[in-house]
């Protein structure tokens, strides 16, 4: 019986160690204080997409926060991997038109897995090239 209390116990911690969109910071979620997207983009060409392009706004939004997720892995010295710190362009390259990407970098604290073009709610102009 202690087994099985200690099972779910681990499941559920182990549960929390994987970062994707369904639990995003202010930071994650609002792409006009997310350093990501803000080195990608300026605030003022973010207010004049928003205001004038509303479907490449999301697409935005969605590219950098939710296109993939990324798990944490034990590694005490590595830098703390938040959505909000990681730049999924630098790794746009590995992703797949049909199948998920797994890149393990237990090394340097995370495991990336990108969602493959398929299964993206907004793509990109560089998606659709595929």
């Amino acid at each position: 019986m202690f087994k099985n209390y200690s099972l779910i116990l681990l499941l559920f911690i182990l549960s929390f160690g994987k970062i994707n969109a369904q639990n995003n910071s202010e930071k994650d979620s609002n792409p006009f204080a997310n350093p990501v997207i803000l080195k990608h983009y300026s605030v003022s060409e973010l207010q004049s997409i928003q205001s004038t392009d509303s479907i490449k706004f999301n697409s935005i939004v969605y590219y950098y926060t939710q296109s993939f997720t990324i798990e944490k892995v034990d590694c005490p010295t590595c830098e703390d991997v938040t959505i909000s710190k990681f730049d999924i362009s630098k790794y746009e390259y590995l992703r797949k038109k049909s199948e998920r990407y797994v890149r393990h970098a237990e090394k340097y604290g995370f495991i990336l897995t990108l969602l493959s073009i398929d299964e993206l709610s907004y793509q990109l102009p560089i998606h659709i090239q595929q």
